[in-house]
């Protein structure tokens, strides 16, 4: 088994399970603040490598710069997600339906920590790639039957061209290993050292659910710099 969508909401969810039972609501205000820390320096990444390449940050860049794309294993398994449009102007909506994250917070029994992360990524990594794109998340599949996403006056549409920059996306062993050193970056900045000790706990769960080999791949990631392209 490698890395895939399936592995991140893992990490996610043995991340909410160690702060929540360590903290409680301070716990879950924390895993809110890391979701949107792991956000933020996936859009400014974004950000970087488009201002170097001269492009505006407008929604098209956004979608261009992406950084995720589904992992073979899901491909393979006819599980990706799946956008619909849904308008265009002056706002460009769109729903997700069936969503991968979804069914692996589904699978895990982690509802909780994915209605908060769904709530907030998103958001959080459009913010991060430009304070003026107006990315809302409208609903997610934790309260509604699809996830309704709205960029207002998107200038976007069904003839947009968008050259997507597939040598920027990055395999689920990083996008992994952000999550984890994302998540606890925040937790010692919130907790100090009974945050930090929370880290261990993870990669114990980890370990213990995919093998040392995984753990091993995810540690290599810890001298990577997330807040550089």
């Amino acid at each position: 088994m490698g890395f895939t969508e399936k592995t991140q909401v893992f990490l996610i969810a043995a991340w909410y399970k160690e702060l929540n039972e360590a903290f409680g609501e301070r716990g879950q205000r924390a895993f809110v603040l890391a979701v949107k820390h792991y956000a933020r320096q996936r859009g400014e990444r974004m950000a970087q490598r488009a201002v170097r390449d001269g492009q505006e940050l407008n929604y098209a860049s956004y979608c261009a710069y992406c950084e995720w794309a589904p992992s073979e294993e899901t491909l393979a398994g006819g599980e990706e997600c799946v956008s619909h449009l849904r308008s265009t102007a002056p706002d460009y909506v769109y729903e997700v339906y069936p969503c991968v994250w979804f069914t692996a917070f589904t699978q895990q029994n982690a509802l909780k920590a994915g209605r908060l992360y769904c709530r907030h990524l998103d958001e959080a990594i459009a913010r991060a790639f430009s304070s003026s794109l107006q990315f809302y998340t409208v609903e997610t599949q934790h309260c509604a039957d699809r996830c309704v996403f709205c960029i207002r006056d998107a200038g976007f549409g069904p003839d947009t061209v968008v050259q997507r920059r597939t040598e920027y996306v990055k395999g689920f062993d990083y996008h992994c290993a952000h999550t984890f050193y994302a998540f606890a970056e925040t937790a010692a900045g919130v907790f100090g050292q009974p945050g930090e000790a929370l880290a261990a706990r993870v990669l114990a769960a980890f370990e213990a659910e995919y093998g040392p080999e995984m753990r091993r791949q995810l540690e290599a990631f810890a001298s990577e710099n997330f807040d550089r392209a």
